[in-house]
């Protein structure tokens, strides 16, 4: 025997088959759903007894007060100042900055290498990266 639907659509009562005489609304969706078998909810199981919820609420008031207490006693800016005396004094003479080196200017002969400049006006063979970084337009032609 199948059980009697009420459509959710025109309203209308006591419905038995699949298809609403009325409106011809399908209700075989709503009757498989209507017709699982009914499973109990274990939340509602679980009776809660009014001392565990005064134990519990008591422990939470603990907590947030313990916390509360904890940033105060340990985030206090005067207990985290701290006087380091430095063994070498620090001088605080100002500092007057140094006028830069004028730039050196140089014509390329037959047969230079960029080296071989470098010695000469740096003092080793090895910094020639260094002119080739100021004068990019050397790209490439480091060896001729």
């Amino acid at each position: 025997m199948k059980m009697k639907l009420n459509c959710p659509v025109c309203d209308y009562q006591e419905i038995e088959g699949d298809i609403c005489p009325n409106c011809d609304t399908d209700l075989s969706v709503i009757r498989m759903l209507k017709e699982l078998p009914q499973v109990e909810n274990p939340l509602r199981q679980v009776k809660i007894v009014k001392w565990q919820l005064g134990v519990a609420l008591l422990l939470l008031i603990i907590g947030i007060g313990l916390g509360v207490m904890g940033s105060f006693i340990f985030l206090q800016p005067q207990l985290h100042t701290l006087t380091v005396s430095s063994p070498n004094p620090v001088n605080h003479a100002p500092v007057t900055a140094k006028e830069p080196p004028k730039p050196i200017t140089y014509t390329v002969k037959s047969g230079d290498r960029l080296s071989a400049i470098a010695q000469q006006f740096c003092g080793e063979g090895t910094s020639w990266q260094v002119i080739l970084k100021a004068n990019p337009q050397l790209k490439g032609r480091e060896h001729y």
